[in-house]
């Protein structure tokens, strides 16, 4: 996902210095992980006219996500608002919202996030997401997503890699994500705080 890694290089570079120790939470890490993810639209989508020749569209999502990190699997939750080009329709558009990660058979949120992604007319998209892990020593989330609608309203999609795209470089290297905690003051680092219930 060429589009986005600029963001990612952007939020890595401008944030993060693997290596360096966390005050009074042992030494930091940083490290890849990818995953893949699998939603379906509940209820009605809230669609209305936002101008002349655009349509805004309010819609909530759940569903599953399986990672190379057990931290990063489990149920998913989305809400996301979505802005489409109409008149004359060509179908491009963005999407941003917010997202909810919760272990299996554990009512608590175990991750929280945000997320942006531009929209394609074949009703896919690709994007950038960080989230935050709740609780003690908490791991942050900055990852590169892309997803296919695979039949209406079911949502299927990927971070960490790209498997849609014929490339000399490996999937990993075409859209990487990690998981870090590496200097982020405890102002920021703790996960604590409003994101509401609702990806990639």
């Amino acid at each position: 996902m060429g589009g986005s890694r600029w963001l990612a290089a952007v939020v890595v570079v401008g944030s993060i210095s693997t290596g360096v120790a966390i005050a009074g939470s042992g030494k930091s890490q940083t490290k890849a992980d990818t995953g893949t993810f699998e939603v379906e639209a509940q209820g009605t989508p809230k669609s209305h006219s936002c101008d002349a020749k655009h349509m805004r569209t309010k819609v909530r999502f759940e569903g599953s996500q399986v990672s190379s990190d057990s931290r990063l699997t489990g149920r998913l939750e989305i809400k996301a608002v979505s802005v489409v080009k109409t008149k004359p329709g060509n179908g491009y558009g963005y999407s941003k919202g917010t997202f909810v990660l919760r272990k299996t058979y554990r009512p608590g949120a175990s991750f929280r996030g945000e997320f942006v992604a531009v929209l394609k007319p074949d009703g896919g998209g690709e994007g950038f997401v960080t989230g935050v892990s709740q609780g003690k020593r908490p791991r942050h989330l900055l990852a590169n997503f892309n997803f296919e609608e695979t039949s209406p309203g079911h949502i299927s999609g990927e971070f960490g890699t790209d498997s849609q795209l014929e490339s000399p470089y490996s999937e990993e290297d075409q859209d990487p994500a990690i998981l870090t905690n590496a200097c982020f003051d405890k102002k920021h680092g703790h996960g604590h705080g409003g994101h509401g219930g609702g990806h990639h």
